[in-house]
């Protein structure tokens, strides 16, 4: 019997030490990929305002500087930052969900 209970006990280690691994592997993945979701907007906002506003700033001292103004203002770039912000909360909250969902086996 004791024989029994070992062989038992390793398989119930075992078992378990495998799905907190296989866990562990998902949420750095989803971490990961959250994280590269990010710095793309980060990076999409920094080029947007570094390379596209300064063409709009410019295009203001035309005489049609006010129509173009109307179409690309100087706070689309923060605009844009707002919605990546929003975006990636929205997928990190999902992600979260779904780990958690994956856990309670639901």
């Amino acid at each position: 019997m004791p024989l029994l209970a070992a062989l038992i006990e390793a398989l119930f280690t075992a078992l378990a030490t495998f799905l907190l691994k296989l866990f562990a592997a998902k949420v750095a993945i989803r971490v990961a990929a959250v994280g590269a979701i990010a710095a793309l907007g980060g990076v999409l906002m920094g080029t947007f305002n570094g390379l596209i506003a300064p063409l709009v700033q410019a295009a203001f001292d035309t005489q049609y500087g006010q129509v173009i103004g109307l179409a690309f203002p100087p706070v689309a770039g923060t605009c844009l930052a707002a919605y990546s912000t929003l975006w990636v909360a929205c997928t990190t909250y999902k992600l979260q969900e779904r780990a958690i969902l994956a856990t309670a086996n639901i």
